[in-house]
């Protein structure tokens, strides 16, 4: 098997395989042994075409998985939104509700330091108008991205 086909296969499987006892975690060579050790069958250390696609095939049921676990996450959450903004309970955000959210959102945004510190491009610790639209925006385009998939 060519190394060129094996490595792109290997790294790609890094994203779903996580040593739990590498010494170094985040090293690659550490993911990178513990794919061949998960799936390495025949233990010649190395994988063949049929353990590579091995390796293929959880890559992408595990990517499915995550994409509907994400949908429903996506779909609970815009549920849980509009029961917390939609004050008129007409069953739909208007302007002044929107407001609110957007008001609310940014707040607790800023509270996550995971979150806080995706969009806050500038590294000051702060969110700034751009910042938070920006961010807004990416958020806003995944939401209706997962919308146009689920009507698929």
């Amino acid at each position: 098997m060519k190394a060129a086909f094996l490595f792109p296969s290997l790294l790609a499987a890094t994203q779903f395989l996580v040593s739990a006892n590498a010494a170094e975690p985040d090293s690659a060579a550490a993911r990178d042994a513990e794919i061949i050790k998960r799936y390495d069958t025949n233990k010649d250390g190395k994988l063949d075409e049929a353990e590579v696609a091995a390796v293929k095939e959880t890559m992408l049921m595990e990517s499915q998985e995550n994409k509907e676990a994400r949908r429903e996450r996506l779909q609970e959450r815009q549920k849980s939104w509009l029961e917390e903004f939609d004050t008129n309970k007409d069953g739909k955000l208007d302007e002044a509700e929107k407001a609110a959210m957007d008001t609310t959102m940014r707040a607790r945004t800023e509270k996550r330091p995971q979150l806080l510190k995706r969009l806050d491009t500038d590294g000051d610790g702060k969110l700034s108008d751009a910042e938070w639209i920006a961010g807004r925006e990416k958020i806003r385009t995944r939401i209706e991205e997962a919308k146009g998939k689920d009507k698929k």
